[in-house]
């Protein structure tokens, strides 16, 4: 069973400070808090800002065309209607939350508004880079008109609008902690999901746990896109420090 929630900013004409704002932050703050997992101190476990031109020797390219160009790391180019997927690193934390900056531009002779996919792919395939035995967040999918959590390849989680801008850098951040899925968009909680059988409120036993023999890998489809100051970052636990 899967508990979702997408959060939205709701009652936007309230004026800032006014007693009905406060109060509706605090039922949306205690509605965060109900199933938080609490984790509030994260240490960085691997970074990359490719200014060095360089792309990290631990990326692999599945699909499509990457480079790091301009201090950036790019899917710039692949097959017609097709995805553009690399390996950023093996999926060995059992919690984690991975920070980046990211831009979609519509590849070149489209529409400039035909975007699609900022995608996060969990426990994918260390040969293929496929998500179907994982997980995997999509926002901007169908050509920017939803954010789609995948598990085993099929659809759990979804919200609908159009939240990516062409152009514009957007910041992404995405929190695993079993069995809690979050995921920001600029600072708003686009969708999160918490999956279990359903026994008790912290039962985590529907939860894919991670699994270090496969991967984490970054994704867009058919369009043109660029990533920066991309982060992992673990409880101080697991850092090993």
């Amino acid at each position: 069973m899967l508990i979702l929630a997408a959060t939205f900013s709701l009652h936007a004409d309230e004026p800032a400070g006014s007693a009905r704002t406060d109060q509706l932050k605090k039922y949306l703050e205690l509605s965060r808090a109900e199933h938080n997992h609490h984790i509030t101190n994260w240490q960085e476990a691997a970074a990359w800002t490719f200014d060095d031109g360089k792309m990290p020797v631990e990326f692999r390219v599945y699909d499509g065309q990457w480079e790091v160009s301009d201090g950036r790391l790019r899917a710039f180019s692949g097959k017609q209607d097709g995805n553009r997927v690399i390996k950023i690193a093996d999926c060995k934390w059992p919690a984690f939350r991975l920070e980046f900056d990211a831009t979609l531009r519509a590849k070149s002779g489209a529409p400039t508004d035909q975007v699609c996919d900022i995608g996060i792919l969990l426990n994918a395939d260390p040969e293929t880079g496929h998500f179907r035995d994982g997980y995997g967040v999509l926002a901007g999918t169908y050509f920017n008109q939803a954010t789609v959590l995948y598990r085993l390849y099929i659809p759990y989680a979804r919200t609908e609008g159009q939240f990516i801008v062409p152009g514009k850098v957007h910041h992404i951040v995405l929190e695993v902690v079993k069995p809690h899925i979050r995921f920001w968009m600029d600072d708003r909680i686009v969708l999160e999901a918490w999956e279990r059988a359903g026994k008790a409120g912290a039962d985590p036993s529907d939860f894919l746990d991670m699994d270090p023999k496969r991967v984490i890998a970054l994704h867009t489809y058919d369009t043109v896109m660029e990533v920066d100051n991309l982060r992992i970052l673990v409880p101080p636990q697991e850092t090993g420090k």
